[in-house]
C-alpha cells in the first residue's frame, strides 16, 4: 500500500492490483455541501462543474479531447462531505491523466462567461432532480433529520442560491478549499510507486498547503413528519432512524442488520411487502453514514391508498425484530452477501481507488481488505440485535411525497 505525504501536506495513497492493465486516479477534496453556508448552498457542486470548463492550458473541449485521445474516462461527483475528480486509463497513459487532473485542479479559469453558461446547466440539473420524486423524498428527509444543520442541505443547492453564486465567490472558495492539506491523491490498479510519487511531486508539489476542513461535530437526530404533493402517481415514503457514524465500531453490525432487514431479495421488507403483499416494486433499507453522524434509511414507493398500510407493516417488522430478534440464518445470509459484494468490488480499480481515497481523506487511514473481511466475520446475532434495540426504540422521521389531491 502506497501511503506518503508530500512536503506541502498532500496525502498520496495507492493500492496496486496485479493482473490489470488499467489505473484509476482520483483527487479527493475535503469540501462538500456540509461545509457550506445557507446563502451559498451548492457552491461545492458548482465548483465541481467549473473545473471542466477551461484552464490556462486547455479549453473545455480540449480537456475532453485530450482524455478521449488516450481512450480514458474523466468524471467527478460532489457529496455532502467531499468532492472527487477522477480518471481511468491504461497504465501507460498515467502521466497524461496526471497532467489533465492537475491542470483542472490548479489552472481552472473560472471565467465569468463560462460561469453563467454553467449556471444554466446546474439549474437544469436541479429540475431533473425535482422530477425524481424519490430524490425529492430523500432530500426532504435529510433536511428533516438534521434539523437545519448543513448536513441536511441539498448538494446541488437551490435555484435561489445557485443564482446568487458569482465568479468571485468561486475564486474565494477555490483558494480556501482546493489546497494540499485538504486534498488526497488516490491511485489504484497497475502502477509503479516511484513513478506515482514523482508525478505527484511534479504536478502537485507546488500546491499551497492551506488547511484541512474535514473535521465535523456531532449532529443530533431530529424525528418528525413532512409531506409534499407533486404531480406524480405513487407515494414515495422515506423513513429514518438514528444511525452510526462512518467509523463507528458497530458499523459492520449496522451493515449486516440493514442487509437482513431490507438489503436484498431475501430481506424482511422485500419478502413481506413486495413478495407476500405485492404492495411495492422498490423497497429497501440502507445505512447512510457521515463523520460523527448517520441514519438508517428506509424507502418504499407505493400506491397512495397503500401508504399507511406499508408504513404500518414496516413498523410491524421493526416491532417483531425488537421482540423476537433476527434468526441465525438471516444474519448468515446478510454476512455472506456483504462479503461477496465486497470481494467482487475488489476487482474494480475505480472501486478500490474510491475506497482508499475516501477513507484517507476523512479518517487519515485505510483499512486493508483483510481487516474489512474480519470485521464482517466478527458480526454475530447478539451484536446485531443489541444495535437494533438501541436504534429502533427511537422515534422515526418520516417524509411522504404524494400525488396531488384532485
Amino acid at each position: 500500500m502506497l501511503n506518503i505525504r508530500l512536503e506541502n501536506g498532500l496525502r498520496i495513497v495507492g493500492e496496486q492490483m496485479p493482473h490489470v492493465r488499467s489505473v484509476s486516479v482520483g483527487l479527493w477534496v475535503g469540501v462538500g455541501s456540509r461545509a457550506e453556508t445557507a446563502s451559498k448552498n451548492g457552491i461545492s457542486h458548482f465548483m465541481e462543474h467549473m473545473l471542466f470548463k477551461g484552464t490556462v492550458k486547455r479549453s473545455a473541449g480540449q480537456i475532453a479531447c485530450d482524455m478521449d485521445a488516450i481512450g480514458g474516462n474523466l468524471n467527478a461527483f460532489t457529496t455532502r462531505e467531499f468532492t472527487c475528480f477522477y480518471a481511468k486509463s491504461v497504465d501507460s497513459d498515467v502521466e497524461t491523466v496526471f497532467d489533465i487532473l492537475a491542470d483542472m485542479y490548479t489552472g481552472a479559469l473560472l471565467a465569468e462567461e463560462e460561469t453563467e453558461l454553467e449556471r444554466g446547466v446546474i439549474l437544469e440539473e436541479i429540475s431533473m432532480y425535482e422530477d425524481s420524486p424519490e430524490d425529492v423524498a430523500q432530500e426532504m428527509l435529510a433536511g428533516l433529520v438534521w434539523g437545519g444543520d448543513p448536513l441536511g442541505y441539498g448538494i446541488a443547492g437551490t435555484r435561489e442560491t445557485v443564482q446568487s453564486i458569482s465568479g468571485s465567490d468561486l475564486r474565494r472558495f477555490m483558494e480556501k478549499y482546493y489546497t494540499a492539506r485538504n486534498t488526497v491523491l488516490a491511485v489504484a490498479g497497475s502502477f509503479e510507486e516511484e513513478k506515482i510519487i514523482a508525478l505527484a511531486e511534479r504536478y502537485f508539489g507546488d500546491v499551497p498547503s492551506g488547511a484541512a476542513y474535514t473535521d465535523y461535530g456531532t449532529v443530533p437526530f431530529c424525528p418528525g413528519r413532512r409531506k409534499k404533493e407533486k404531480d406524480i402517481e405513487q407515494t414515495h415514503l422515506a423513513v429514518a432512524y438514528p444511525g452510526l457514524a462512518q467509523n463507528a465500531p458497530e458499523r459492520f453490525d449496522m451493515a449486516v442488520f440493514c442487509g437482513a432487514f431490507g438489503g436484498g431479495m431475501s430481506s424482511r421488507l422485500f419478502q413481506k411487502i413486495r413478495e407476500e403483499k405485492g404492495l411495492a416494486y422498490s423497497i429497501y433499507a440502507s445505512p447512510e453514514s457521515f463523520k460523527n453522524a448517520g441514519i438508517l434509511n428506509i424507502y418504499a414507493g407505493v400506491s397512495p391508498e397503500n401508504a399507511d398500510l406499508v408504513s404500518s407493516l414496516i413498523r410491524e417488522e421493526i416491532e417483531d425484530i425488537l421482540q423476537n430478534g433476527l434468526s441465525e440464518a438471516e444474519i448468515a445470509r446478510s454476512v455472506s452477501q456483504l462479503r461477496a459484494s465486497y470481494i467482487m468490488g475488489l476487482e474494480s480499480v475505480s472501486g478500490r481507488m474510491q475506497s482508499v481515497g475516501r477513507n484517507m481523506l476523512l479518517f487519515d487511514t485505510v483499512q486493508t481488505p483483510k481487516e474489512i473481511l474480519r470485521g464482517f466475520e466478527a458480526v454475530n446475532r447478539e451484536s446485531v440485535e443489541a444495535l437494533a434495540r438501541r436504534i429502533l426504540r427511537e422515534d422515526w422521521a418520516e417524509v411522504r411525497v404524494c400525488p396531488l389531491k384532485r
